[in-house]
This record gives C-alpha cells, sequence and structure tokens, in this order.
C-alpha cells in the first residue's frame, strides 16, 4: 500500500516522491518536537541550575542545546516548500539554505569544541582550569558559530539560482562549493573527533588501570585483572558518539554528492537522518550524566534543580592539589612514570570523594 500523499495538486512530486506523504510528515514533526523539547530541557538545566551553570564544561553543553534548538527550528521552514508552494522567489530559496546550513554548521562545530573540552580534561586533568579560563571558553564558542556563520552565508553571494530554477541544494548551491569546502570540512572534523576521542579512551583505560594498581582492585590470584578496551565504559561511549555522528551525517554527504539525482527520495531521508543528530544530542552529551538526569526530574516536577540536596561533580577536577606529590609533578620535577601515577591518584582520590562515578570509567562522559 502506497502511503498517501498531502501535497497540493500543483505541486510538481516528480523530484521527490516521499516528501509531502503522511510519512515524511510525521518523521518530521517528530524530529522537531523531540530536538526542541530535549534541547529547550537542557538549557533550562543549565540557566536554573548553579551547579551545572558554574561548570566551565557546561558553557559548550549549552551552546550545543542552542545550535540544535535552531535545527529543531529550521525543519519546519524546510517543510514548507514541499507542503506548500512556498520558496518560488530568490531570497525565501536561499534563505532555506542559510538557515538550515547555520544550523547544522553550528551543531557539528559545537561537537568538535566538545571533544577538545573532553581531551583536554581527561589528557591534562591537572592543568585543565588553567587551560579552559572562562575567556578561552568564550572565544572557542564564538570561533565556532562565527566559522558555522561565515560557511553558511556563502550561498547568499555564491549561488546557481535563477527563474525557474527547482529550490534544491545540488540546483542552487555550486557543486564547487559543496565538492571542495563543505565535505572536506566535514571529512576534517570526522577525522579530529576520531583522533580525539581514541586519545581520550586510551588515556582513560590507562587511568583506570593505574587506579587499580593503587588500590589493588582488579587483582586475582596476585595478577592484575583489567577490563579489556572493548568491554570499558571508555570505548562504549567512544563508540556510541562517533557512531551516532557518523551514522547521522555521513550518508547525506555521500547521497548529496553521489546519488541525488540518480535517487532523489534517498536525499530527503539522509536529510531527516542529519537532522535527527540533533536530537540525539541531548541524550549523549546530557541525559548520560548524572547532573542532568536529576535536573531534569526537577524541572518535570516543576522544582528548579537547586532543590537537589547532592550532585555528582563535573569530569573537571577541581583547582586544588590533593597532594603534594601532585604539586611537585606540576611543577615537573618528577618523572614521567610518576606524573602519570600522580595523575591517576589524584583521579582516585576525586572518586573516593563522590567527584566522579565509583567505577571511575564514566570519567569521561560528559561533565
Amino acid at each position: 500500500m502506497e502511503t498517501s500523499s498531502v501535497l497540493p495538486d500543483t505541486f510538481d512530486q516528480t523530484q521527490c516522491n516521499y516528501c509531502g506523504t503522511i510519512l515524511w510528515i510525521c518523521v518530521c514533526v517528530a524530529t522537531t518536537l523531540v530536538t526542541v523539547l530535549g534541547n529547550v530541557l537542557t538549557m533550562l538545566a543549565i540557566l536554573l541550575s548553579k551547579r551545572l551553570s558554574s561548570m566551565m564544561a557546561n558553557f559548550f553543553v549549552f551552546s550545543l542545546a542552542v545550535s540544535d534548538l535552531l535545527v529543531g527550528f529550521s525543519i519546519p521552514y524546510h517543510m514548507l516548500f514541499y507542503t506548500t508552494g512556498f520558496g518560488s522567489g530568490k531570497t525565501s530559496c536561499l534563505l532555506r539554505f542559510v538557515f538550515t546550513s547555520f544550523a547544522c554548521a553550528s551543531s557539528i562545530s559545537n561537537l568538535l569544541v566538545i571533544a577538545m573540552d573532553r581531551y583536554v580534561a581527561i589528557v591534562y586533568p591537572l592543568h585543565y582550569s588553567r587551560f579552559m579560563t572562562k575567556k578561552r571558553v568564550c572565544f572557542l564558542i564564538a570561533t565556532g558559530w562565527v566559522t558555522a556563520t561565515t560557511m553558511a552565508s556563502v550561498p547568499l553571494i555564491w549561488n546557481d539560482w535563477h527563474e525557474g530554477v527547482r529550490c534544491e541544494l545540488v540546483h542552487v548551491v555550486p557543486h564547487n562549493f559543496l565538492a571542495w569546502v563543505v565535505c572536506p570540512t566535514f571529512a576534517l572534523t570526522w577525522t579530529a573527533m576520531l583522533l580525539l576521542y581514541s586519545r581520550i579512551c586510551r588515556e582513560a583505560n590507562g587511568h583506570v588501570k593505574r587506579i587499580r594498581e593503587t588500590t589493588g582492585t582488579g587483582v586475582q590470584d596476585g595478577q592484575a585483572m583489567y577490563p579489556t578496551t572493548r568491554d570499558s565504559k571508555s570505548f562504549q561511549l567512544t563508540l556510541m558518539i562517533l557512531g551516532c555522528f557518523t551514522v547521522c551525517w555521513l550518508p547525506y554527504f555521500v547521497v548529496t554528492m553521489y546519488l541525488h539525482e540518480l535517487i532523489p527520495n534517498l536525499y530527503e531521508i539522509s536529510l531527516n537522518l542529519a537532522m535527527a543528530n540533533s536530537s540525539m544530542n541531548p541524550l549523549i552529551y546530557a541525559w548520560k550524566n548524572t547532573n542532568f538526569r536529576k535536573a531534569f526530574l526537577c524541572l518535570l516536577k516543576c522544582r528548579t534543580p537547586d532543590d537537589i540536596q547532592r550532585y555528582i561533580t563535573d569530569h573537571v577536577p577541581s583547582k586544588r592539589s590533593s597532594t603534594n606529590n601532585i604539586v611537585g609533578c606540576l611543577k615537573n620535577e618528577c618523572s614521567e612514570m610518576h606524573r602519570k601515577q600522580a595523575k591517576s591518584e589524584y583521579f582516585a582520590d576525586h572518586c573516593s570523594q563522590g567527584r566522579y562515578d565509583s567505577t571511575y570509567e564514566t570519567v569521561i562522559s560528559i561533565n
């Protein structure tokens, strides 16, 4: 049975038979609702919680929520081009790609900045407070938004629009811009995130092993019993972050460049999948964190998050060094082996104080 269409009779469906169908509308509306509600809840949790708003890392999460919220708002505007005769003019057509590109590019930029923040927090935990000052955090966020604005504004100046052209990406936005600017930028971003999270995963596993050596946990019959990389939560989280990002965005760029004309419906499906990434980000970067979950529950119960009496603090260690050994390592007065051991002891000290989850392997989860 074919899905019924709600398009006006005058609308040309030769380009995409999937667009305008009941299924298409349901997917777009569901994506919009989940994206908007999830990211609004994340923003409110940060704004209304003194503890969450005081953490530098949550500045990046808030920026990501704003960009993903814009993605959610761009979907209804995108739907107008298929459910009505809207978009025949040059301005409305170009704004379609500018608005959508700006929202998506800012979201991807924020994902990269969050990866950089995690990298510093896990690989250089003793120096995080010195590296990630409020000015530098704001600078990184602003850089991401400026980059997104610049890329999204290009079609306003460089485009192939002319009277009677179909308002579709491959017809209006120059192919050279997509092939030599947009796609390489995505490839570089994906590669950077892969390298950063791979190093984070190795570093976190190293800390887990050294902590267990220090505390004597994970030892059986005199031999250390360490979890394999595949079984560790750090590996699972890294796989989830990169997996969701890749599955959502890679098909879109492949279809846009090579399959759009061959399979028109596939482009819209891949775009829906790419937009869905913004509805997944609150689950990945906020809901997995105990602080946010408790804050969300308070908001859903119409209470302020500050009513919560007990929080697990940010993944970033505090400024205070826990031992004189760590202070000496900060001053480069110990060997590399001792410095690694000091870092692990530092994390173990924070674990014992409830600053991290007791398993410690959740240390690389956002915030």
